[in-house]
């Protein structure tokens, strides 16, 4: 089995390689950024609509290599649990925005905190935005900065970059205060990035930043969830939408963040 890590900040995981559009160009290149700025409201839902994407995984994230295809790689991400496939969520990327990495010797695992944080050369130049959610094998730790591995080479992370700036009492309620800082956040069929997000990538990248590691999609997260009845939800708590009254396929969800919303 052979593995390779995600080189860019955000990398997007198509159906297949036929589904890109000509404005999907900026997403082929890694420049996530780039792509959901200039795509207008119905090319984002002409993603979901269409087929097109199916998730996304962060810079330094594992995938799983399943055979390349020219220019693309079918690929599995063992960090987003799906039942498509027991090793993780399948899909296809660009082969240009994975690399081989050497294994480190792993003292801590750290993720990025902040809804933004850049990534250090070992000059300290910042040569790269990371997303909120993406995690590093900690190296070492001298003062403000901390040695990761990365699929680029070493780099540097600040420290305070990797501190929850959340003071809340509990897991619940620290997720509901980062969920606020998006509050406006454009949806992106597909998205668990600080760039954009849809439902459950949302609630997967809160949990994912304290590092409990959940399913990428409503149905699976709702399967593998622990029902509670309406009088005992706090904030925090995961709110699923079905079809058939409540009773068919989970296609939604949503957060609670506490006085009945």
């Amino acid at each position: 089995m052979k593995t390779m890590r995600i080189n860019v900040p955000v990398a997007t995981i198509w159906t297949s390689k036929d589904a890109v559009r000509s404005v999907d160009e900026p997403a082929i290149k890694g420049n996530t950024k780039q792509w959901i700025e200039q795509m207008t409201d119905q090319e984002t839902i002409d993603l979901g609509d269409n087929d097109r994407v199916v998730t996304q995984a962060l810079f330094n994230d594992e995938v799983i290599v399943d055979r390349k295809d020219n220019a693309w790689t079918k690929v599995v991400i063992p960090t987003q649990a799906d039942d498509l496939d027991k090793r993780g969520y399948p899909g296809w990327i660009p082969s240009a925005l994975i690399s081989e990495t050497e294994s480190s010797p792993v003292t801590s695992q750290v993720r990025v905190a902040t809804k933004f944080a850049d990534l250090y050369d070992e000059a300290k130049h910042p040569i790269m935005e990371l997303s909120q959610g993406t995690a590093f094998e900690e190296l070492s730790r001298d003062g403000d900065w901390i040695e990761i591995n990365t699929p680029v080479g070493p780099g540097y992370i600040k420290a305070d970059a990797t501190k929850i700036p959340i003071d809340a009492d509990n897991s619940g309620q620290i997720m509901v205060e980062l969920a606020k800082q998006f509050l406006g956040l454009r949806y992106i069929w597909s998205g668990i990035s600080s760039y954009g997000f849809d439902c459950s990538g949302l609630v997967y990248s809160l949990h994912r930043v304290l590092g409990i590691m959940i399913p990428r999609d409503a149905d699976d997260q709702h399967a593998n969830g622990t029902p509670i009845s309406p009088e005992e939800v706090l904030p925090g708590d995961l709110v699923f939408f079905a079809y058939d009254h409540g009773k068919g396929y989970v296609h939604h969800v949503g957060m609670y963040i506490g006085n009945g919303k």
